[in-house]
């Protein structure tokens, strides 16, 4: 018997390995029979005679300690359980993939692809709504595709067929247009609106087109009637033309435009026989042409010169002799034959009848100098002049400077007729600058009065229409901001009166509407502070008339003087802009008070028994 070491052939030996499953299931006896078996074939292995070693071992061992085999113990109705648990779960599982295959699935599939066809339509109709033909055509065939029968899809790609015929008839006609074929261009935009009557923005071109049809023959009509001499119907004409289009030969309109305001306006001044009327109308057409070249002196003087004449005339009308001379002297002074005369007449009779007023008040000085200015002016019929010199002429004390005091003019006195010069006339109310003038209800000497920046030294002026119209002049002055520039003003808004800030014009735009500074109750009597920085002015917002004071925007009014019942008004700025003049009747009776421009340290300065009110200080 040959004996072989090979210990792969051990491994292959069939005892070896059934000895060796006994010897891992624990059945030594069985382990070492197969065991034995093998180390016949196989006598010097040694891995194989300690296999034997230990089956014997452990064989003799469970004999002596009789150690049975561990027995599990089972809990057969939990095993029961178990399986039956794995068993319904699995069946389970086998109805849900049956259920999954059969029924859930095709529908889950039936449902995506009909979500899919439903939007293939949705995006067709978006495409051919924005008009993008070609992307909703692709998409209306892939629909047609899924439901061939579709009238929906059908019915799209006919309208693609149309809405790209329009199109093209579109961008044809606007090519046209911007050619300057109108005509070819309305033909087809009108075409357009029979088939789609909302196409685009058809309508508003074929408007486009005929306000340019309209536009041209308008301006053409207004030149036919310019060239004519026709001007009021050329200006209808030419007005309309600029509300129609600005922008439609702009330059050569604005100069049409221009022409006519300034020839019509010139008319209306230049009419025979001259109509007060007429020169509102006139004011019109210069401020019209004003706005149109702002910087033009000849608009400006002729719109200046028509302001001044209607307030000078109107003044005139109602008796305010002064300062209807004023206004209309300023006329004559420019343009002697202003409204073919009138302007002459009028300053020559108001010079004679203030005269007469300044007579009358014992103002002979005054009535002098009013006469003197009558005769000087070079109308046919000076005689009621020269009679009202020789009665006053003795009344009046020469003095021994040859020259008159009188106001100058551009007229000399007739040298036919020369007349001695009288005494200086009074100081100007602008004379005493740095004082306060006041009215005082003295019952010797009412009328207005002027004191010291100490609030002493006061001195009686007088009450004469001449110094009223002064003192009104300089209060009024005070309405102006420092640089002259800006001027406030008083009007009713939403049912109060309100105060207004008026603007200087435009370089570009021309006049400027006024802006409002206040929106309380009943406003009035403001005045610009020195430095321009604040505006004082009276107002009733909190329940009586009180001193306030805002920002030149409006901004930040404030209440100075907040009282119960009492009256605070007519304020005025001292010439360094610290302090504040107005009156009261806070103590019972009207008086003068002066506090700092905070409202601060209030005093009375008046102190007098009399009644003394509306304070101006003069700077």
């Amino acid at each position: 018997m040959t004996i072989s070491h090979d210990p792969t052939q051990l491994n292959q030996d069939p005892a070896y390995q059934e000895g060796l499953a006994h010897y891992q299931a624990g059945e030594w006896q069985e382990a070492i029979a197969s065991f034995e078996q093998a180390a016949q074939r196989f006598p010097d292995e040694r891995a194989l005679q300690d296999l034997l070693d230990q089956a014997s071992f452990k064989a003799q061992r469970d004999t002596e300690t009789r150690v049975r085999g561990k027995r599990w113990i089972v809990s057969w109705p939990r095993v029961l359980g178990a399986v039956l648990a794995v068993v319904v779960f699995g069946l389970g599982v086998v109805i849900g993939v049956r259920a999954m295959r059969d029924w859930i699935a095709p529908a889950w599939a039936e449902a995506r692809e009909a979500r899919t066809t439903a939007a293939l339509l949705k995006d067709a109709n978006a495409y051919l709504a924005g008009g993008r033909f070609d992307d909703a055509e692709a998409k209306y065939w892939d629909y047609l595709g899924r439901v061939p029968e579709s009238a929906e899809a059908q019915e799209g790609l006919e309208q693609i067929l149309v809405q790209r015929e329009l199109l093209a008839m579109y961008e044809q006609a606007v090519a046209l247009q911007e050619a300057g074929d109108r005509a070819g261009a309305l033909a087809i935009y009108t075409d357009l609106l029979m088939r789609a009557p909302q196409y685009k923005d058809v309508r508003l071109r074929v408007g486009d087109l005929r306000r340019a049809e309209d536009i041209e023959g308008l301006y053409a009509a207004a030149e036919a009637d310019y060239s004519a001499g026709l001007y009021v119907d050329a200006l209808d004409k030419f007005e309309q033309l600029q509300a129609l289009d600005s922008n439609y030969q702009a330059t050569s309109v604005q100069s049409r435009l221009f022409d006519l305001y300034m020839a019509l306006g010139r008319e209306a001044i230049t009419h025979n026989p001259p109509m007060a009327e007429l020169v509102p109308q006139a004011e019109s057409y210069f401020t019209r042409a004003l706005s149109l070249r702002p910087r033009d002196t000849d608009a400006a003087l002729e719109q200046r010169l028509t302001q001044l004449f209607t307030q000078g005339y109107t003044l005139y009308q109602q008796g305010y002799w002064d300062d209807a001379i004023s206004s209309l002297r300023a006329i004559y002074d420019r343009r002697p034959d202003y409204m073919n005369g009138m302007v002459l007449a009028a300053l020559y009779d108001a010079c004679i009848r203030s005269g007469d007023d300044y007579r009358r008040s014992g103002d002979l000085g005054f009535a002098y100098e009013r006469y003197r200015q009558a005769a000087a002016l070079p109308v046919a019929d000076i005689t009621l002049a020269l009679a009202r010199l020789d009665e006053v002429t003795p009344y009046l004390t020469p003095t021994s400077t040859p020259t008159a005091t009188a106001t100058p003019t551009n007229t000399p006195l007739p040298t036919e007729t020369p007349r001695p010069t009288v005494a200086p006339t009074p100081k100007p109310l602008t004379a005493y600058r740095n004082a306060i003038a006041f009215y005082s209800d003295n019952e010797d000497r009412p009328g207005i009065w002027v004191m010291d920046a100490s609030f002493r030294n006061r001195v009686y002026l007088g009450n004469s229409r001449a110094l009223q119209t002064a003192f009104a002049q300089i209060y009024e002055r005070h309405a102006y901001s420092p640089d002259g520039r800006y001027r406030l003003f008083v009007r009713s808004a939403s049912g109060s009166e309100q105060i207004f800030v008026e603007r200087p014009p435009d370089p570009a735009q021309g006049d400027l509407p006024p802006v409002q500074l206040t929106n309380l109750r009943v406003c009035y009597n403001p005045v610009w502070s020195p430095d321009g920085g604040r505006i004082a002015f009276v107002s009733e917002q909190d329940r009586t008339d009180d001193i306030w004071v805002m920002n030149p925007d409006g901004s930040d009014p404030r209440n100075l003087t907040e009282n119960g019942w009492e009256w605070e008004k007519h304020p005025s700025w001292s010439p360094d802009g610290s302090k504040i003049i107005f009156w009261s009747n806070r103590e019972g009776r009207k008086q003068l008070y002066i506090m700092d421009a905070d409202g601060r340290n209030v005093r009375n300065i008046s102190n007098t028994p009399d009644d003394e009110y509306d304070p101006v200080w003069i700077r």
